[in-house]
């Protein structure tokens, strides 16, 4: 029997004002990765929050925003 993968993923949010306050979030594995601004009540401020690790992102094709049509 095959082992079914899920469709999301937890990631661990981590604030970049080094104060060691983190968030997880629950995403969809095929979601690009994840920066957010949110409150850091140890910095007593809005911080970024960027992903703590790697994870493989399934590559999205260029976006062409030309009009010919040749």
């Amino acid at each position: 029997m095959a082992k079914v993968k899920s469709t999301h993923t937890m990631v661990k949010l981590v604030s970049a004002a080094k104060t060691g306050y983190e968030k997880w979030f629950s995403i969809n594995r095929n979601s690009p990765k994840l920066n957010l601004i949110l409150y850091d009540p140890r910095a007593k401020r809005h911080c970024l929050f960027t992903e703590d690790r790697k994870r493989r992102i399934a590559e999205r094709p260029k976006l062409v925003f030309d009009r010919s049509h040749r």
